[in-house]
């Protein structure tokens, strides 16, 4: 119910901020002034954000794990600076940005002061337009302001990239503890993102494991026991269920045994189940971008259901990682769907975009008794 609540307030906020600005226009708003306010909300949600963010996240030690930009299906992956950056078909207002924290010195204080040069630049560009200019630009910085104020509300509870980060994390020095990655375990994640998964066990190493990076790349070679223990110990990091990248981890490992053989789909979907509800992804219609909800549909014997999310998925911008993962996915589906060819040339493409994911061979075994049964 939170996470519905929390999913619905910039939406809300919208709401509000037409209603606002409609009875301004009727109570005698210049057009160039509401047009510059519906301007400056817009242009201050995503693309400003973004453009701050970039500017200001190596001031707290911050690296980019990948970029992306879009949705649907992937149209361009390539490499900016080291950072893997994908293209998406569908255009979005922003980009995504993955990433984390390097080892520097004072990392609070970096944290703080990245957090006020990106919001203070916001702010102060909002209101010097608010103030001192008129017509357009005075209504681009009202909403410039306005959106400022659904960041503020939206993210009120996040250490990092918040107000809260601003106002309240200075005077309450317990309330953050950052979790520093080595240079290498940054490198290895990016090839993970890459689909090269030999090459980023390699690099992590060379340093500090993370235990998120570690776990996905357990979850890759297939080593699903040590996946789901590094994922039992990142829940007892402080990280909770709705982190995105914990919850998939722990999802498809237990995915991952099913397939291997070491447990039954039965078995596999019966714990699969609570485990998603406590995420609040059980309705499907929630779940449209969140893979192990797929399986969940294949492991109820619903094949078409799966069939249709993990293609949609399979062909979705983000990494070939986790493409791959789709596509053995949507393989898996179309077998217990009866279509067997299908299935092998799904396998194909999650063997381009990531040949050593060990999913591959596990899918492939459950394929030869169908096509030796023809």
């Amino acid at each position: 119910m939170i996470q519905h609540l929390r999913a619905s307030l910039p939406w809300l906020f919208r709401a509000v901020g037409a209603v606002l600005l409609y009875l301004a226009i009727l109570h005698g708003l210049p057009g160039p002034t509401a047009l510059g306010c519906a301007i400056g909300f817009l242009v201050g949600q995503e693309p400003l954000s973004d453009l701050w963010f970039l500017l200001t996240h190596r001031l707290c030690g911050g690296r980019l794990y990948c970029a992306s930009y879009g949705r649907g299906r992937a149209l361009w992956s390539g490499s900016v600076a080291g950072v893997p950056v994908e293209l998406g078909l569908r255009p979005t207002s922003g980009f995504l940005f993955p990433w984390g924290l390097l080892p520097v010195r004072a990392p609070r204080l970096r944290l703080w002061l990245a957090s006020v040069a990106r919001f203070g630049v916001h702010a102060g560009l909002g209101a010097w337009l608010a103030a001192s200019a008129t017509e357009l630009p005075r209504g681009i910085g009202l909403g410039l302001l306005f959106s400022l104020a659904m960041t503020a509300v939206t993210t009120a509870t996040s250490p990092v990239n918040s107000l809260w980060a601003v106002f309240v994390m200075p005077f309450r020095p317990g309330s953050v503890t950052v979790d520093a990655e080595s240079p290498s375990a940054v490198e290895a994640e990016r090839f993970l993102v890459r689909g090269r998964i030999s090459e980023a066990r390699r690099e992590l190493g060379k340093g500090t494991p993370m235990v998120l990076t570690a776990a996905g790349i357990a979850l890759a070679e297939g080593r699903y026991e040590e996946a789901e223990r590094l994922t039992d110990e990142a829940f007892e990091r402080g990280h909770t269920p709705a982190d995105s990248s914990v919850a998939f981890i722990a999802a498809m490992a237990l995915v991952g045994r099913a397939d291997a053989g070491d447990q039954s789909p039965a078995r596999a979907g019966a714990l699969l189940e609570p485990y998603l509800v406590r995420l609040g992804v059980h309705d499907r219609t929630l779940a449209r971008d969140f893979l192990p909800a797929a399986e969940l549909a294949r492991f109820q014997n619903d094949p078409r259901a799966a069939v249709r999310a993990a293609r949609r998925l399979s062909n979705a911008v983000g990494s070939r990682f986790h493409r791959s993962l789709a596509c053995c996915s949507l393989a898996a589906a179309l077998i217990a769907d009866g279509r067997p060819e299908e299935a092998r040339e799904a396998l194909a493409r999650a063997r381009r975009e990531c040949p050593g994911l060990a999913r591959i061979a596990e899918v492939g075994r459950m394929l030869e008794p169908v096509e030796a049964a023809r």
